[in-house]
């Protein structure tokens, strides 16, 4: 396949000369009709439209397909099976989009070392112009593995991940305080539990949780306790079974599962939909997401629990102190890149080109207004500040597939508008009718940010032939420390620990380890 891709960046050279004899004064059109494939995601929303078919997949067709000769063919991915639906696909040029993508850089990073992705640096310079000054030179950076350009970021708006959320309005009604610690975190559940202020038939649930009990759903909880929160070279290298105090978060968990605090089946809960169940029915008294959750149109959880109980509160918790550092309050940060879009090998040079042109395209501001607002009077309004106040309520075919259609938007994620003030006016008010919620939401997620990822530029082999199964035992490990007796986490953990290594996580780390201190060498 390497000899193939070699084949490939040969024909791109000569990709320019046959464009510059063809272009129109307005954009490229293809003398002959070609048809793109573009991944979007299905997030499996009930009443969305269909995401291969839609008012903005119309849209995208009319303002960037028919003008160009092309046909958009969309390739559905349930989100759910990110990874391993394009896993399946990439395999054929019968089935690769020309325009793939995944969150997980450990991934492209396994395709590229397989000569499975094209090199695009000379096509993003012929045909990316409007690309590469909306994304910068450090977001498009974060696209080069190997010493070449293999994938274009996604631009991320806002850089907090997580949050822990709870009902304060419950906390109002035993006559308490909004925790200011995890001790008096513990307190609240407790009290939840014991006195179940929501009234609930049989007992409330008084945090709720899913089988995921990682960092991706309660990072500030896990966070607090790491006393290596600051040793970057341990957090890029070593995995979390590893950092100093993340057996105590094991702990902590088994604490919550063993005292009745958290969802009595949460093992069995693989997708979060009975965990976000529990909340809109009113049911939990609170739980762990992105940083704002509770407030995003799709699932509607705060809207749908107010549906029935106008007067809840599900409120940002600021309360998970480090235990190196009582002032601090830790949180995950996403990288300034996001999305990453890449091309894989079996797209031809036409394929190619036009993947890259949509990409352009795609960061022209007009296109990225009308995806993210629609349509004015139908689905969004203009505020006295020339704000887009998106119109609550929509439905059928022009109603979003995601939030700010960020499935359609693939090298932005997050609303965004011509000046930064705007943006972040228009990033509350794209909640409808929470913007306050927002803005503490906000203001927590982005308090004492530490990197979630660390990227390293060198191949790594053992990190993409263990990815997948280290990520799947990592949540196992959290679910086994949860469910087994007081007496038994400490030892369980360091058996578990030893097979994590066992697996391949010894090999990662080896690895990671090498490559870092060869990229950041000691003062």
């Amino acid at each position: 396949m390497k000899k193939l891709l070699a084949l490939f960046l040969i024909a791109c050279m000569l990709v320019p000369l046959l464009a510059s004899a063809h272009a129109e004064s307005d954009v490229y059109r293809f003398d002959k009709p070609l048809t793109l494939k573009v991944s979007v995601f299905d997030r499996g929303t009930p009443g969305n439209s269909p995401a291969d078919d839609n008012y903005y997949t119309k849209w995208i067709q009319e303002n960037f397909g028919d003008p160009r000769n092309i046909k958009i063919e969309w390739v559905v991915i349930p989100r759910s099976e990110e990874e391993s639906k394009l896993a399946t696909l990439i395999t054929s040029a019968d089935t690769a989009p020309d325009v793939c993508f995944t969150y997980n850089g450990a991934i492209v990073s396994n395709y590229v070392s397989q000569g499975g992705v094209r090199e695009i640096s000379d096509l993003v310079d012929q045909y990316g112009p409007t690309m590469k000054a909306f994304l910068g030179q450090e977001v498009l950076d974060a696209g080069v593995f190997e010493g070449g350009l293999y994938a274009v970021p996604a631009r991320r708006v806002v850089v907090a991940t997580q949050g822990m959320f709870i009902r304060e309005d419950w906390i109002e009604k035993l006559g308490m305080q909004m925790p200011k610690t995890r001790d008096e975190f513990l307190d609240v559940l407790r009290a939840f539990r014991d006195k179940n202020p929501g009234n609930v038939p049989g007992g409330c649930i008084p945090f709720a949780m899913s089988s995921n009990l990682t960092s991706e759903t309660v990072g500030p909880l896990m966070l607090s306790f790491i006393k290596d929160v600051n040793d970057f070279r341990t957090l890029a290298t070593k995995p979390q079974e590893l950092w100093d105090g993340y057996e105590d978060f094991c702990v902590f968990l088994n604490t919550l599962y063993n005292e009745g605090l958290i969802s009595p089946d949460f093992a069995t809960d693989t997708s979060g939909e009975a965990s976000n169940q529990a909340i809109t029915s009113g049911q939990a008294g609170g739980y762990g997401s992105n940083y704002d959750h509770p407030i995003r149109v799709t699932p509607g959880l705060l809207a749908g629990l107010q549906a029935q109980e106008p007067e809840a509160k599900l409120s940002v918790l600021n309360c998970f102190e480090s235990v190196t550092d009582p002032t601090k309050f830790y949180h995950l940060a996403y990288d300034r890149d996001g999305l990453l879009n890449f091309i894989p090998v079996w797209s031809d040079d036409d394929h190619a080109m036009a993947a890259i042109m949509y990409l352009d395209w795609l960061c022209e501001y007009n296109t990225i207004f009308n995806l993210q607002n629609g349509v004015e009077g139908i689905t969004y309004e203009l505020n006295e500040d020339g704000i887009p106040v998106l119109i609550p309520g929509v439905e059928g075919d022009m109603k979003f597939n995601s939030m700010q259609n960020l499935d359609y938007t693939l090298l932005v994620n997050g609303q965004w508008l011509d000046t930064d003030e705007k943006t972040m006016k228009a990033q509350a008010l794209s909640y409808q009718g929470y913007a306050e919620e927002y803005a503490a939401m906000y203001e927590v997620g982005n308090q004492d940010l530490i990197p979630q990822s660390f990227k390293i530029r060198a191949t790594l082999p053992a990190e993409a032939q263990y990815n997948t199964t280290l990520k799947d035992f990592h949540r196992e490990i959290l679910v086994r420390c949860a469910m087994c007796k007081p007496e038994e986490v400490h030892d369980l953990f360091q058996q578990l620990k030893q097979e994590y290594l066992n697996r391949g996580g010894q090999a990662v780390m080896d690895e990671r380890t090498a490559a870092w201190d060869i990229e950041h060498p000691a003062q």
